[in-house]
């Protein structure tokens, strides 16, 4: 297992081994209740956001799942929130072949169909009004050193949530480019 401990937010963290049917990924924090009235949990690949998992609170109280791809966003697909301000939560991903399997808290929440291949995911991404105290990873071969310097293609992540952010450039040599 791979351990992110208290990362900020707005923040991308690489990762580093391709994703594959039976890894997982879990956020445990809490709700926070500043200006922005949301957060967001999205996984990464180049510009694209693969899975964006959008808990919103001010008008709608639903959970808004979706995909952009080169800029322009899919069908959203929505669900209950069952979160509250100031919540503690536990969300974890759990990939499967055809879909994502998310849980908050242990409860089941949703199924999301990939529409973009899961295995071209690179990074995970949270921003919005959250208190992260750890991202894990399990289920990976841990084959390479996840805490090296090593980039990976990955450095353009580093402003990811900020008017700055400029997408990452792949070289031809990494494992897994983005989907595009």
């Amino acid at each position: 297992m791979h351990v992110i401990n208290s990362p900020d937010v707005p923040s991308a963290h690489a990762i580093r081994e391709q994703l594959r049917a039976g890894t997982e990924i879990h956020v445990n924090g809490h709700v926070t209740h500043h200006h922005h009235k949301d957060f967001s949990v999205e996984l990464l690949s180049g510009p694209h956001i693969v899975l964006h998992v959008n808990f919103r609170f001010e008008h709608d109280h639903i959970v808004a799942m979706n995909t952009c791809t080169n800029g322009s966003w899919g069908p959203e697909i929505r669900h209950h929130n069952p979160l509250k301000h100031h919540d503690k939560f536990h969300l974890k991903i759990h990939i499967h072949d055809g879909y994502y399997h998310i849980t908050v808290n242990g409860e089941h929440l949703a199924d999301f169909p990939h529409r973009i291949p899961y295995q071209s995911v690179q990074a995970i991404g949270l921003k919005g009004a959250v208190h992260v105290d750890e991202i894990s990873f399990t289920g990976f071969d841990f084959g390479v050193d996840w805490n090296s310097q090593h980039d990976f293609g990955h450095s353009g992540y580093g402003a990811y949530g900020t008017e700055t952010y400029v997408a990452p450039v792949f070289q031809e040599t990494h494992s897994y480019n983005a989907y595009f």
